[in-house]
């Protein structure tokens, strides 16, 4: 009753579910993966990331003003070295980004607008976004946001008017706190916001087709980096990028002093 309620308030003007309340509770089990850490980025300023992007060459970061600023910041793979490219102080919460074609978009949390950006950080439009935003990815055609629910929308990059509106189930469970995004070779990747963990999800049916438990990343941290991260409550896992021309996934968190860069593999 409550899938199929949930399912009722959903089908809305604005969108429609791509999945039925009778397909959420046929969701297979999810696979279990684990993160294969390949290399450790040391950055040289932390940053209360929201959102993660790679792109040319680069890995981009978007951060919220809880701790520090709003900035979007450019992190230099090989070296760990932070150029703030756009600093919006506390004017506004930023939260995810994404690169699309050849334009920047950065959402904010509770302001209701996402600025786009040109290459050279310049702003050329500022949209209207009628939910909270958190995560932000795109696909070949469209923009692809989460808003802290367990509900993905697919949006225009023209205007964000929402063209289609995925629920995410875990066999039968709605997933609730869908983070920060990454869409990877027809498939989502989401972190979930306060667990330490990574799902990937179909963006046909909706369902969570794996799960990666990110806690041995605290293994391979220093103690004085655990101290960090557990200093906060805040200073949780989020952030995914990917990069097409290495194969390989980024991870971090909000004022992680580093980034890890690898691939998820099917766990033993």
């Amino acid at each position: 009753m409550r899938i199929l309620l949930a399912c009722l308030l959903l089908f809305t003007p604005l969108g429609s579910l791509t999945i039925p309340a009778a397909a959420a509770e046929k969701c297979p089990v999810p696979k279990k993966l684990s993160f294969q850490a390949e290399h450790e980025i040391r950055r040289d300023t932390v940053g209360f990331t929201e959102g993660l992007e790679a792109h040319d060459g680069a890995i981009y970061e978007s951060t919220g003003d809880f701790f520090g600023e709003t900035r979007i910041n450019r992190i230099d793979p090989k070296t760990g070295h932070v150029t703030a490219v756009m600093n919006a102080g506390k004017s506004y919460f930023g939260e995810g980004l994404s690169f699309f074609g050849d334009q920047l978009y950065q959402m904010t949390y509770r302001e209701h607008r996402v600025f786009v950006f040109d290459k050279n950080m310049r702003k050329v439009r500022t949209l209207f976004n009628p939910r909270e935003g958190w995560g932000l990815t795109h696909d070949e055609s469209q923009l692809i946001a989460s808003d802290g629910s367990n509900r993905i929308y697919f949006l225009s990059p023209q205007d964000f008017a929402t063209k289609r509106v995925l629920a995410v189930f875990d066999q039968g469970r709605a997933v609730q706190n869908l983070n920060e995004l990454e869409y990877v070779q027809g498939a989502l990747w989401a972190n979930i916001f306060e667990d330490w963990s990574v799902v990937r999800i179909s963006p046909v049916t909706g369902c969570v087709e794996a799960r990666a438990d990110l806690q041995p990343l605290r293994a391979l941290m220093t103690a004085a980096d655990r101290r960090t991260i557990d200093s906060d409550d805040n200073f949780v896992p989020n952030g995914i990028a990917y990069s097409q021309a290495s194969g390989l996934f980024a991870l971090t968190g909000k004022y992680w002093p580093m980034l890890y860069t690898g691939r998820f593999v099917e766990a033993n």
